[in-house]
Parts: structure tokens; sequence; C-alpha cells
């Protein structure tokens, strides 16, 4: 689970991707039963800047994210695959949008600026081979 910290030294933001272990304590009072819970163990796996965990993310999302895709979609997916807190989830979302040039008109969906790039983040581009008599050419749009 990922939460996010303020560095001491610089100032800036910094996700730590931190593992729990826990007891689990069953109480039986006839036929109802809570649980408590005993922290064992917190261990900090690994640190990472905002910049970093959100290239990170984006690598791995690149198939995901679509023009028109929710929010709450995409809140789903952080939290679920990326183990990133709700808490944490709106500044890593703004910095998607800044990093893919999306805007939030609705603050419901997410819809790229350029409509050229529909469907994928991922810039497509068109590439050609020109021949003529004195050499090969490659050409992309």
């Amino acid at each position: 689970m990922f939460i996010k910290t303020h560095c001491p030294v610089c100032g800036n933001k910094v996700y730590h991707d931190i593992r729990l272990s826990a007891l689990e304590h069953l109480l039986f009072e006839g036929e109802k039963q809570a649980c408590r819970y005993v922290i064992e163990n917190i261990k900090v796996q690994d640190s990472l800047t905002e910049e970093e965990l959100v290239r990170n993310i984006l690598h791995s999302l690149q198939k995901i994210i679509y023009d028109g895709i929710e929010v709450e979609i995409l809140i789903g997916v952080l939290e679920e695959n990326y183990g990133v807190t709700e808490a944490c989830c709106k500044d890593l979302i703004e910095k998607i949008q800044l990093e893919l040039q999306m805007y939030c008109p609705d603050r419901k969906r997410l819809y790229f600026a350029d409509p050229e790039e529909l469907g994928s983040y991922t810039k497509k581009t068109t590439s050609n081979l020109v021949f003529d008599s004195f050499s090969v050419y490659f050409i992309s749009f």
C-alpha cells in the first residue's frame, strides 16, 4: 500500500510502499462475532517520488486509459492494482491529467485535449517508405 509523506529535507511529496502484518483476534459472544487486529510489523518496501510513481503507473496503464474514462474507475484501478490509498488518488490523477494533457470538465470523466490522440495516450505515427531513383527516405508523420 502506498502512503504519501513529505520529505523532511527538501519538502517534496514522497510515496512509501508499506507492508503491514497483523494478527486477527476473533471474539465470540453467542452468535455474534467481532474481530480485533493487532499490528505486528510495518515495513517500508520502497520509496518513490511523485514523478517516479506517476511514470510507473502510466507505463502500465497504457492500454487502460481511454478518452472519457471515468475518474471513479481510475481511482478503483489505482487502489486495487497499485495499492494507492484513496487519499493519494486525487493527487496522482491530477498528475496523470497534466502528463497526458487531459481535462475533466464535469469532474467525472477525463478527456484528451488533443483529438488526434483518442483511444490511447501514446502518439500514433504513420510511417511511409518513399522510393526514388537516388535514395530511400523514411518519413514519419
